[in-house]
């Protein structure tokens, strides 16, 4: 996919920094040997290791989605959902830390310029976390602001992040209350450690406390401002992925992991496959049919999920870089069909996980971690099937109207 660049006035300009997706995927794909044979010693870290970080920082994923005006690519939106399926087929929870900490800089280039200025304006290599599920917080007006306390949790490679991008409630006089993304500096927060999971195991995906930490209005983006369209960093940033429809397509920030694992699982158990045999009667496995079904149904399943995928990144970018904004429709299809490619990678995981046999309930069996990471996807609340295929078949006869886009 082709990156815009933009400048400061929101017009395109030459981006010094410019680099290709191609390349980018291409590095990417690169990794899988190395993040592979890593994957074990950063589930027991339970967050990235600290040489994968810095391999991400010097392969530029992290830049893929921040403006060009603060050094960023400025690419397509989903390079980052393509760069993190490479990368999860050696290990899942790197995928996802290479595309949801990039994802974040997406939203903080939607945000008010000061916000923006705040982060990069001083170091374009600061980094953003998010803490979308409040377990409870309290906003007080302030001068210029407000004082916010609270705890957040599910923070991915939040030990790795400079800021965090927390959400906050705001009763209105009318009508339902306002939801904000909030920007916070980590260094005024505290980070708990609590993760301790089965799958996605090395995410890191801390709680985030923060205690009467001061909050400017800049720091603050409604988030009904983001159903398609100008934002207030579209101001000033030019290219066309601060005009999406945040939530209508979000998702893709994180099914390629999903998509990435199936794969991952299907070619190490391919090569497995053509040299092992039958512990008794020394049976090539690879003669056997059943083994070769599923292998074929699993990758057939892990393909179509990946297209599926790219097909709508593909229609997304253009339909906005043309000055519209995806249609009603074409965000509930986007839900739906990010969901339904995560249900196709765990379907991949569940059909070759049976070849492995009692070794995939090992927890270094890379196979046995694949299927359990796969899983973990699909739990996040914007690919969970049952959620958004019962959204789209109610708004698709007509039952309710769409939630927000």
């Amino acid at each position: 996919m082709a990156g815009t660049t933009g400048s400061a006035t929101g017009t395109s300009a030459p981006n010094k920094n410019a680099v290709t997706a191609a390349q980018l995927i291409a590095r990417a794909r690169d990794m899988i040997p190395t993040v592979r044979e890593r994957a074990e010693r950063a589930e027991k870290l339970r967050r990235l290791p600290p040489e994968t970080h810095q391999d991400f920082i010097d392969a530029g994923f992290y830049k893929v989605l921040q403006p060009t005006r603060y050094g960023g690519y400025g690419l397509d939106y989903g390079v980052n959902c393509e760069i993190s399926t490479e990368i999860a087929r050696g290990c899942a929870s790197s995928g996802w830390i290479a595309s949801i900490t990039t994802c974040h800089a997406w939203i903080l280039g939607m945000m008010e310029v000061e916000a923006q200025e705040r982060v990069w304006g001083n170091d374009e290599g600061q980094l953003i976390a998010s803490c979308f599920f409040v377990a409870e917080h309290k906003l007080e007006r302030a001068t210029g602001g407000y004082r916010l306390s609270g705890r957040w949790r599910f923070s991915s490679g939040v030990d790795l992040c400079q800021w965090v991008l927390v959400q906050a409630v705001i009763p209105a006089e009318k009508g339902p209350p306002d939801r904000f993304f909030c920007l916070l500096p980590l260094a005024e927060c505290k980070i708990e450690d609590v993760w301790h999971v089965t799958g996605l195991a090395a995410t890191g995906s801390n709680d985030v406390v923060a205690r009467d930490v001061f909050l400017p209005d800049s720091h603050m983006l409604r988030v009904n401002d983001l159903n398609g369209g100008p934002t207030p960093g579209s101001a000033v940033n030019g290219e066309h992925i601060y005009k999406l429809p945040l939530f209508g397509v979000f998702s893709y920030n994180l099914v390629g992991t999903g998509t990435g694992a199936a794969i991952g699982a299907v070619d190490q158990l391919t090569d497995q496959m053509k040299a092992r045999t039958t512990s008794g009667t020394r049976l090539k496995l690879a003669t056997m049919q059943s083994v070769q079904l599923r292998l074929a149904r699993a990758s057939a399943e892990a393909d179509a999920a990946r297209t599926i995928v790219a097909r709508n990144l593909e229609e997304m970018n253009r339909v906005t870089r043309e000055g519209n904004w995806p249609t009603m429709e074409q965000r509930m299809r986007y839900r739906r069909d990010s969901s339904y490619a995560s249900l196709l990678a765990v379907q991949a995981t569940e059909g070759v996980f049976p070849l492995v046999g009692g070794q995939g309930l090992t927890t270094d069996n890379a196979i046995g971690r694949a299927w359990r990471d796969a899983h973990a996807v699909q739990q996040h609340i914007a690919l969970t099937w049952d959620a958004h295929g019962t959204g789209y078949g109610e708004w698709l006869l007509g039952v309710s109207p769409p939630g927000m886009g």
